[in-house]
């Protein structure tokens, strides 16, 4: 009788008869991992399991070269699920495993976008290495904070054309070839810049206001710091007061030299042009006026130094 209870046993497990409590050890599940985007599948995806109250409490798996994995042995309960691969976003969630075969998964993991692809789209980057041209930008932009203006220019025209649509390199080409002094260049950067995004006009006015000052257009530099006067600086405002005290019109210098003020009134610079204008005009006792702020303000200038002497010489 026992040697025919072991071979109904034998047959039992050969046919699969035996009660399923018996045989099932553990919980399955399989799925696949693609690419929220393309629907391609990603290999080398890095699966972690984890529960604390399961035996093993981790399990590690690797998808194929078709996104799929396969785990066996899971212990019933809440499972943590992350996924990993290299230049993808992580991707954590939880999940109930029952013994047994669990229902397929379909996971997506969504790709990391450049800094650059996230500002330009991806349409600006289609056939271009975004991570690359971040570099390259990168090394240009060392070299203007080094000085290096001709590789920094060089740099810049680099992406510039790969990427023409980036207006960020306009105005990093026209400061860049404004510090070599080539003035007609920059401007043309610039104004490109305010076609490419017409919100950056006034800027572009103001600063192509003080590359004509520099360049001793004053006619065409007044014109372009008072189309740009609604964004323009306190310095702005200051050099449109030089422009009309270089013409002669002191009043209307007055008036930028007062805004000016306004817009910075610890500011010395503007004082000690209000305390000419009034030296200009014989009005001594605004001129001292002004003398004196400018000596309480900022007392170890130039400014404060001739402030202080006038003062000392005027009755």
């Amino acid at each position: 009788m026992r040697k025919h209870f072991l071979s109904m046993l034998v047959i039992l497990l050969a046919v699969g008869l035996l009660a399923p409590s018996a045989l099932a050890q553990g919980g399955m599940i399989a799925g696949r991992v693609l690419d929220d985007e393309t629907e391609e599948p990603l290999a080398n995806v890095s699966i972690t399991l984890e529960n604390p109250d399961a035996n093993p409490s981790r399990i590690d798996q690797i998808t194929d070269e078709s996104g799929g994995f396969t785990v066996l042995g899971m212990a019933s309960g809440a499972w943590t699920l992350t996924l990993e691969l290299e230049g993808f976003s992580p991707d954590l969630g939880t999940m109930r495993i029952r013994q047994g075969r669990n229902p397929d998964l379909k996971l997506y993991l969504t790709r990391l976008r450049h800094p650059l692809e996230l500002a330009l789209g991806e349409e600006a980057f289609e056939g271009l290495d975004p991570a690359a041209i971040g570099d390259e930008l990168t090394a240009a932009d060392a070299a203007y904070g080094n000085e290096e203006w001709d590789a920094a220019l060089s740099g810049y025209d680099s992406v510039f054309a790969k990427i023409p649509a980036m207006v960020d390199l306009h105005l990093k080409r026209g400061n860049t070839l404004q510090q070599m002094e080539r003035y007609e260049e920059a401007i043309e950067a610039f104004q490109a810049a305010a076609t490419a995004n017409p919100q950056l006009q006034n800027q572009i006015d103001a600063a192509v206001g003080r590359l004509r000052m520099a360049m001793g257009d004053y006619e065409a530099a007044g014109e372009a710091l008072l189309a740009g006067a609604g964004g323009g600086s306190k310095e702005d405002l200051y050099n449109l007061g030089e422009i009309e005290f270089a013409k002669g019109d002191v009043d209307a210098a007055a008036e930028w030299y007062e805004k000016a003020s306004a817009a910075d009134p610890e500011w010395a610079l503007p004082l000690f042009k209000l305390a000419l204008v009034a030296l200009n005009k014989g009005d001594i006792p605004g001129a001292k006026q002004f003398f004196a702020q400018v000596v309480e303000k900022d007392p170890d200038s130039s400014e404060g130094a001739q402030a202080k002497a006038t003062l000392d010489a005027l009755p």
